[in-house]
């Protein structure tokens, strides 16, 4: 039986029990060990402004409460659990959110306060030096003028909003803080949409293989990509369920002329809920041809070992009943015994292969 090498797993090492006995606010991270500098990036921005900055020290987020422009600040990293504490604090976040925000196992949700929008969901992206899905998670404070966002990685995520924020590419400079917030969740909607496409290569290539030259692998690269799809439906799900919450249009920090946009992700989070669907389901129906072909490839090999056996059979009959040490054997002086015993054989073997051919066994 031919040995398989089983393929590397990453371990996990989010600290899920970190929380364990503490009270509901302790300000605790939880997740994979990170190291790094947590950094401010601010854009503060209208049609005509654009300010881009650094931050060095927390306080100086006051300064953008108060401004009629839109303020972004994304915090890059949240395993310092202190400073993500205090920029909250700086905008009175509820301790119950600064909870969620640093514990990165939480599932893709929103919740409306007075003042305030929260949002959590995950970004699902490959890495450039690996082949593996990797999710991070990334909470949204949608205010009257600012949005704040939490990223757990150093990602590239944010980069093509940035991008149009500095060149004014669109209307994002002409629309309030809640607009931002959809560009960002659209921007969530179209990387699964990536990792739709990805998969969708792998299924043809499976699906081609499973159906043409199935092997000893097959079964294991077809739960490999049932895996993701797994994790991208834990994930599609959940958001699918927080932008209807958006689209609804019940929060007064949404403008009624951006309802539209958070409906149109809404939809698209249905189409990608399809499509894995589909997938899913293609993937259920080639395992099972693979043990269908695989089980009658068996049949096949079990069918020429048993006719193979079935010829010897009196083959091994005839030599055993000629090759009897007596000494008195009928025809044993005959000069042409050896021939017609082969005559017998071959006649033997024909017929067989004759009655074989006949019944259809090959």
């Amino acid at each position: 039986m031919p040995k398989f090498k089983l393929p590397h797993r990453k371990p996990t090492q989010s600290n899920l029990s970190a929380k364990s006995g503490m009270l509901p606010e302790s300000m605790v991270y939880v997740g994979k060990e990170r190291t790094g500098e947590v950094i401010l990036h601010v854009i503060n921005y209208d049609e005509n402004i654009l300010e881009e900055q650094v931050l060095q020290k927390v306080a100086e987020c006051e300064h953008y409460k108060l401004q009629d422009t839109v303020t972004w600040i994304a915090v890059n990293g949240v395993h310092q659990a202190s400073l993500v504490q205090e920029v909250c604090e700086s905008f009175n976040i509820h301790p119950l959110i600064q909870e969620d925000i640093l514990n990165t196992q939480q599932r893709t949700k929103i919740e409306e306060f007075e003042n305030y929008l929260f949002v959590t969901f995950k970004n699902i992206f490959v890495p450039k030096d690996s082949t593996e899905i990797e999710t991070e998670q990334i909470s949204m404070i949608l205010g009257h003028n600012f949005l704040l966002t939490f990223q757990e990685t150093p990602s590239p995520f944010f980069e093509e909003i940035k991008q149009r924020i500095r060149t004014s590419k669109g209307t994002i400079r002409q629309r309030k803080a809640d607009y931002l917030m959809y560009k960002i969740l659209d921007a969530a909607v179209d990387q699964y949409f990536v990792m739709i496409d990805r998969i969708s290569n792998k299924v043809e290539d499976i699906e081609e293989e499973t159906m043409y030259y199935p092997n000893s692998k097959t079964s294991f690269k077809i739960q490999a990509i049932k895996k993701e799809i797994m994790l991208l439906n834990k994930h599609i799900l959940p958001m699918r369920e927080a932008l209807n919450k958006l689209e609804a249009g019940a929060s007064d920090l949404i403008e009624p002329r951006n309802i539209n946009y958070f409906r149109d992700v809404y939809d698209h989070t249905f189409q990608a809920y399809d499509t894995i669907e589909n997938h899913r389901s293609l993937l259920s129906d080639l395992m099972n041809i693979y043990f269908t072909t695989t089980s009658n490839r068996l049949n096949q090999v079990m069918k020429v070992l048993t006719i193979i056996s079935t010829i010897f059979m009196p083959l091994s009959f005839l030599a055993g009943v000629f090759g009897m040490n007596f000494k008195y054997f009928p025809g044993i002086d005959y000069q042409y015994g050896y021939h017609i015993f082969w005559i017998i054989v071959l006649v033997s073997v024909t017929g067989m292969m004759v009655y074989f051919r006949r019944k259809k066994w090959f």
